[in-house]
This record gives structure tokens, sequence and C-alpha cells, in this order.
């Protein structure tokens, strides 16, 4: 699970194994040892469910020697060179094939089938440092109010 420090820098809050029925983000609330977690701007708006709402969907995602080019030229708006970018939701990334870099601020991890992330309002890019196309799942939940 990811999370913002007191400062506005993403990290793992937490990376490990949990039994079936424990992957809940305690109602939507966002917190991190009790108190609020510092909560920060979108940068990549059109990538949201409108306010109140969900979105699923699938992803295909291409190695980054493939797609580092584009992204650096800024064709996909919103990412900086690197693919940096935070929405305002909750996500939860369910790996199908392959692995993806999952890259914060002040950690990288490889997230392989099977795994799960929650992905919150953090500043994060996906990275296929492999040689073939990695497949996952998203669900992005909107917060309903600011």
């Amino acid at each position: 699970m990811t999370g913002n420090d007191a400062s506005g820098r993403s990290h793992i809050v937490s990376d490990e194994w949990v039994s079936d029925h424990e992957d809940e983000t305690d109602g939507l609330v966002w917190r991190e040892s009790g108190a609020a977690e510092c909560w920060l701007s979108s940068t990549a708006p059109y990538l949201e469910p409108p306010q109140g709402s969900s979105r699923c969907s699938r992803v295909v995602l291409p190695p980054w020697a493939d797609m580092a080019a584009n992204v650096a030229a800024g064709l996909f708006p919103g990412l900086d060179a690197q693919g940096f970018h935070r929405t305002e939701t909750i996500d939860h990334i369910l790996m199908l094939s392959g692995e993806v870099d999952l890259v914060l601020d002040d950690a990288r991890t490889t997230v392989r089938a099977g795994d799960v992330v929650i992905q919150r309002n953090t500043n994060h890019a996906w990275q296929n440092m492999t040689a073939s196309p990695a497949i996952f799942w998203g669900v992005m939940v909107a917060r309903s109010s600011g």
C-alpha cells in the first residue's frame, strides 16, 4: 500500500502478505497510523473517474524501452518524462501477467502476477522493465467530496 508522508513525498506504507478478506482501505478514509495523510492535487485528472464514482480498466503496459521516448516527448498528458503522475483516487491494481516496477518518490518495487497494490493519491510511475507486455486490472475509486 502506498501513501504520502507529511512533506507530500510518496512512499510504501506497507508491503506484506495479507490473507483473504483483509483488502480494505478503512472505508476509503485515507489514514496512516491513525492520522490523516497529506492529500495532494492530481497531475493527471483526465485519468480519473468523476467524483464519487469508480473506473475499472484492463491495462496492457508495453516495455519501458518501447515507451520511454514517447513519455519523455510529452505524448501522455499529465505524465512527466519518467511517467510520474498523481490522481485523487484510491486505486486497486491486480497484476495478471508479467511484471512492472511501481516507482515512488522514495521507493521502487517490482509488482508481479498475482500481486495487488493499493495506490493512494501518491506521485508514482509504472515502468515495465521487461521485454514483454505486462497486463493488469486497475479499479480507480474517486473521493465523494474534497
